[in-house]
């Protein structure tokens, strides 16, 4: 029986690799650094990807309830992390006054 990602903490679908647990992220066998914010908004969006995020749910994952939500901060995070991942079949859309979505480019 295959392990679900919930089970192992870890994405790997053989192109992008995410250890949610460790804060690791590669992309075509290249390690990637990233600091803790973009971390944890790449690894909320790897958890279901190709399905939209809501800006809101992406925020409380990251930041929690008690800091009210700013989608312009949030939105350079974004900016910010499509940069890094420009070399990567890897891509973040903006569903506006929606959520962000990721998705892997064929």
């Amino acid at each position: 029986r295959r392990r679900t990602q919930s089970e192992t903490g870890v994405h790997d679908d053989g192109y992008l690799r995410v250890e949610h647990d460790n804060y690791y992220v590669s992309c075509g066998g290249r390690s990637i650094n990233l600091p803790r914010t973009e971390f944890l908004i790449l690894s909320r969006l790897v958890r279901t990807p190709g399905r939209i995020v809501t800006a809101t749910e992406l925020w409380e994952y990251v930041w929690g309830k008690a800091k009210p939500v700013n989608t312009e901060s949030l939105h350079v995070y974004i900016y910010r992390l499509r940069n890094k991942f420009a070399d990567c079949r890897l891509s973040i859309e903006t569903m506006v006054n929606v959520g962000y979505r990721l998705s892997l480019e064929e």
